[in-house]
C-alpha cells in the first residue's frame, strides 16, 4: 500500500498513461526500424533502443505496482496531537535556534529541498509518533539533527 496526495497520484497516473500510450509504442517502432538495419550483433541503434525499451517497461511495472492500492493522505484521520503522515511539523532546531517546518507525506510527494519529506525517510521516521514539546535527536545522512516539536498541523490546512 502506498500513500499519495491526490496531486501526486494524478501526476504518476499521467506519467504511466504517457509511457504506455506514447513512449512505449514509439520506442517499439524505433527498435523494429533498427532491427531492419541488418546484423544485430553490431547494430548500436538496435541495442540502444532495446535498452530504452527495457527501462520503459521497468518504469511502467514500478508505476503499476506503486499505484495498485493507493491510500489518499487527504482522507486519513489525521490527529494533530502526534506527528504522523499528513502533518506539518514546526520544529525548533536546537543547534541553530531557528524554526524549521517539515511536511510529512508519501514518497511520491517528497521534495526534500522544500522540507516536504517522506514518512519513510530517516527524518520522517524520527519525527513520526512524537508529540508537542518532545525533543528528538535524529541521525540523517548529513549528520545529527536535534529538534524540539513546537507545533503540529494538518498538511493541507493554511
Amino acid at each position: 500500500m502506498s500513500f499519495f496526495t491526490r496531486a501526486s497520484y494524478t501526476r504518476l497516473m499521467e506519467e504511466l498513461n504517457r509511457l504506455r500510450t506514447a513512449e512505449l509504442p514509439a520506442v517499439s517502432r524505433a527498435k523494429q526500424v533498427a532491427a531492419a538495419d541488418g546484423d544485430l550483433n553490431e547494430n548500436a541503434e538496435y541495442h540502444a533502443t532495446r535498452e530504452r525499451l527495457d527501462m520503459l517497461q521497468r518504469r511502467i511495472y514500478e508505476l503499476e505496482d506503486e499505484l495498485r492500492a493507493p491510500r489518499f493522505i487527504e482522507e486519513l484521520p489525521i490527529s494533530c496531537e502526534r506527528v504522523s503522515i499528513g502533518t506539518k511539523v514546526v520544529c525548533l532546531d536546537l543547534r541553530t535556534r531557528k524554526e524549521v517546518v517539515y511536511t510529512i507525506l508519501g514518497q511520491a510527494d517528497a521534495v526534500p529541498e522544500k522540507n516536504v519529506i517522506s514518512y519513510q525517510s530517516p527524518l520522517g521516521r524520527g519525527l513520526i509518533g512524537k508529540v508537542l514539546d518532545d525533543e528528538v535527536s535524529i541521525a540523517i545522512p548529513a549528520g545529527q539533527r536535534h529538534l524540539r516539536i513546537v507545533d503540529i498541523q494538518r498538511f493541507d490546512k493554511a
